[in-house]
């Protein structure tokens, strides 16, 4: 039985089956997807079918798209197995999860194919962390149990501000591990105040 034979449309596929990501490339940018899958002992390619999302709204939503050849579940509307729409993604032996399974499975994360990922941490009775990182190891974490939030480069770490950047804390420290500190000013008056004491120390201080 060839491809158009197995998918005419007094074809009954009842309940749900697996298949594999075929194409990705929307030509309508809809975000739907190819998948090959067995009906009736032949392989077919889908025509491009709608993914099923958790929030789907106007130029709005989750939006995960799957890689070719990862694991899909297709259901049939009405049991025509022209109208198939992808119910999820499947894990197995080849494609694993990103984390492993744990007693108490307080991890929740989002990892991309290069290594990208978001971890929500809920041990410790819920004061865990937030952590994002990418492949290069550029990391933000917020640490729910200590009350802290950390960022942290590999390499630069930019901040800029087309208004207002104000930093402001209970101390404030800046510190380098070395080479010099620079600090650059373009307003015309420059203040500088303590409610005590101020201090200025250097092998060599020059004021022009």
């Amino acid at each position: 039985m060839n491809p158009a034979e197995a998918l005419s449309l007094d074809s009954l596929a009842l309940g749900v089956t697996p298949g594999a990501v075929s194409n990705t490339q929307d030509p309508q940018g809809l975000g739907r997807i190819k998948v090959t899958f067995i009906l009736k002992g032949a392989q077919i390619e889908s025509d491009w079918l709608q993914v099923v999302s958790f929030f789907a709204g106007p130029a709005c939503g989750a939006f995960f798209l799957p890689q070719v050849g990862d694991s899909a579940l297709l259901a049939f509307a009405n049991g025509d197995a022209s109208r198939a729409y992808v119910l999820g993604f499947l894990w197995n032996g080849a494609q694993k999860p990103p984390v492993g399974q744990a007693a108490q499975q307080d991890v929740r994360v989002i990892t991309t194919k290069y290594g990208k990922s978001i971890t929500l941490d809920d041990s410790g009775d819920g004061k865990g962390r937030i952590v994002i990182t990418d492949d290069q190891q550029n990391r933000i974490q917020i640490d729910t149990a200590g009350n802290r939030i950390s960022i942290s480069s590999e390499g630069d770490l930019d901040i800029s501000a087309k208004g207002k950047l104000t930093i402001r804390g209970e101390q404030v420290t800046v510190q380098n591990a070395s080479g010099s500190v620079k600090a650059e000013f373009a307003a015309a008056a420059l203040q500088v105040q303590g409610d005590q004491n101020l201090k200025l120390s250097a092998t060599m201080i020059d004021l022009n």
